[in-house]
């Protein structure tokens, strides 16, 4: 098996054990187990449980630039719709990171800088959106001078955190339409009549 193929295999197998069965559960052995493969086989890849962690975490934060990327160069509300539906599925791929973050970035001093640069760079990416939707007349303008920069902080927590939420409150219901809801809850009250048309139109 080539390499490239074989760390695929195994970072795909660690996080099906940490959606699964939470960090704090997983040893190598079980993940060479999922993997199919010889603990020295996998060991020869990734030498410890931490490795693997972080290259887990470097591919969602591959994943979420692409889609930010993608969508925001002309963020029209059927472009943010696509990008809450991505973001939602993204987050189902690796739900561990999403309900243990506090722990992975406690124990990796490394991850949490990074994971801390990557947030900003996350609430750059959604004041651009605002801004943009002020000026073609679909959002109104900021209240405040920093209230855009307020509010993106406040959509990324309800966007990263709402997953950890609904389980903290053992809410039955993990799905798209309550996690668009949450979202656009939040947006709702800065739309002109024309965002307002805009959106029913979704």
């Amino acid at each position: 098996m080539a390499s490239a193929t074989t760390k695929k295999k195994i970072i795909e197998s660690a996080v099906t054990l940490f959606n699964r069965d939470g960090l704090v559960n997983v040893r190598l052995q079980h993940i060479a187990d999922e993997a199919g493969m010889s603990i020295g086989n996998m060991t020869y890849h990734y030498r410890t449980k931490e490795l693997i962690i972080e290259a887990a975490w470097r591919q969602l934060v591959k994943k979420q630039r692409e889609l930010l990327i993608e969508y925001r160069i002309v963020p029209l509300f059927e472009d943010i719709e696509r990008q809450m539906r991505s973001t939602f599925l993204l987050q189902q791929e690796f739900i561990f990171f999403y309900l243990d973050t506090l722990e992975v970035v406690r124990a990796f001093p490394e991850i949490h800088k990074a994971h801390r640069q990557h947030i900003e760079w996350q609430v750059q990416q959604l004041m651009t959106m605002f801004q943009f939707n002020v000026s073609r007349g679909a959002f109104t303008p900021a209240y405040t001078e920093g209230y855009h920069r307020q509010l993106a902080q406040h959509y990324w927590m309800a966007s990263d955190m709402w997953l950890y939420r609904q389980k903290v409150m053992d809410a039955d219901i993990i799905d798209f339409s309550s996690y668009r809801e949450a979202l656009w809850a939040l947006l709702m009250p800065h739309f002109t009549p024309m965002g307002e048309m805009e959106f029913r139109q979704l």
